[in-house]
């Protein structure tokens, strides 16, 4: 039996594929946390990342728009 996987759901992604899909330091993902344009989720000790933000937050670079 397969589960459909809702629209809404996004994949949660962990600090270093964070990292490497935004190009940027880990410093500069803390200014953008604390600029507030980033928003992680705490799981635990663990950090992560909607997968849907991300994307989100890179096309709206792409399309000269801050988010």
């Amino acid at each position: 039996m397969t589960t459909a996987t809702p629209q809404s759901a996004s994949r949660l992604i962990a600090i270093p594929e964070t990292l490497n899909r935004i190009s940027v330091c880990r410093t500069a993902l803390y200014n953008l946390i604390h600029a507030g344009e980033l928003h992680p989720i705490k799981l635990g000790r663990k950090t992560v990342f909607a997968e849907s933000e991300i994307d989100a937050w890179i096309n709206a670079r792409i399309n000269g728009k801050a988010a």
